[in-house]
């Protein structure tokens, strides 16, 4: 089954990426930035997309076409979104590994239809993973490719990669992770992140054994990432214990997120996972 299923498709059809941080280029695009008031001369027309501010519809056009065409703007501009995909072992947990590729397929799929510029990473076995197109033609071959990714070997941390992995062109740049590095890498990170005025936004996808463990007795764990192994007894105690340490981990992250300005949005699994990610990129106003 693909990623992203023809009623998803047709439900993202009515959304785009809200940016949330001026555009540094000028190049044109159907985005429209929430910048206002420096710009606003007149560019040219576009179709009416439901969801579009009314009052901007020409309706001298309408009465010689009768068709609906949006006044465009010079604010109107291109984003540049840059998506990196974290492939770890510790992603390949149950339908973590699916989510976080539907999530990627997903944003994709929205810069794509909208005529802004995609690229992505993802580190693959002894290489790097790129991708970089632009325009609606592209949108299954960017879906396919997120489709064929392996898992890779934990030759080193995730998030020490970011930064070096983000085109320098791009205005905003979205990272799917399990958020499961220490606290001090994830925080390096943020402040590296943060040195250029770019959009960033953390997606933080988990599986459903880590939300509702239910181990009880003696195990031998096995970290996928060190392979470091601990013989464990496992109760009620320790699971309530675990829980306790893991709400904490992911306040922590959220908290040292907002301090540096980045924005990070948790998708929980769940079974009609698509849907409840989009409700929640909506609630946050990620999308519209």
């Amino acid at each position: 089954m693909p990623l992203l299923t023809t009623s998803t498709m047709n439900k993202l059809a009515n959304y785009r990426i809200v940016s949330r941080k001026r555009q540094a280029n000028g190049r044109r695009g159907t985005h429209a930035s929430q910048r206002f008031g420096s710009s606003l001369d007149f560019s040219d027309f576009r179709v009416y997309e439901p969801g579009d501010d009314v009052r901007q519809i020409d309706w001298n056009v309408y009465a010689r076409t009768d068709k609906l065409f949006i006044k465009r703007f010079l604010d109107e501009q291109e984003m540049r979104v840059h998506i990196v995909l974290d492939t770890t072992p510790s992603m390949n947990d149950g339908d973590k590994w699916l989510h976080a590729q539907q999530v990627a397929a997903l944003f994709g799929y929205l810069v794509l239809t909208h005529d802004d510029s995609l690229s992505f990473t993802a580190k693959q076995p002894e290489r790097l993973h790129t991708f970089r197109k632009k325009g609606t033609m592209y949108r299954h071959v960017f879906q396919a490719k997120v489709e064929e990714l392996e898992m890779t070997k934990a030759d080193e941390p995730f998030l020490s990669t970011i930064a070096s992995q983000i085109p320098k062109d791009a205005n905003s740049v979205f990272v799917v992770t399990d958020g499961l590095e220490a606290l001090s890498e994830f925080e390096k990170t943020c402040q590296l992140l943060a040195r250029r005025p770019r959009d960033i936004r953390f997606i933080i996808v988990s599986s459903e054994q880590e939300e509702n463990p239910d181990y009880f007795g003696d195990y031998l764990l096995v970290d996928r990432e060190s392979s470091e192994s601990l013989n464990v007894t496992v109760t009620p105690a320790m699971i309530k214990r675990y829980e306790t340490t893991r709400k904490h981990h992911f306040e922590q992250l959220e908290n040292l997120a907002a301090r540096y300005g980045h924005s990070l949005v948790f998708v929980p699994s769940q079974p009609d996972f698509l849907s409840a990610a989009l409700h929640q990129f909506v609630r946050f106003q990620w999308i519209r």
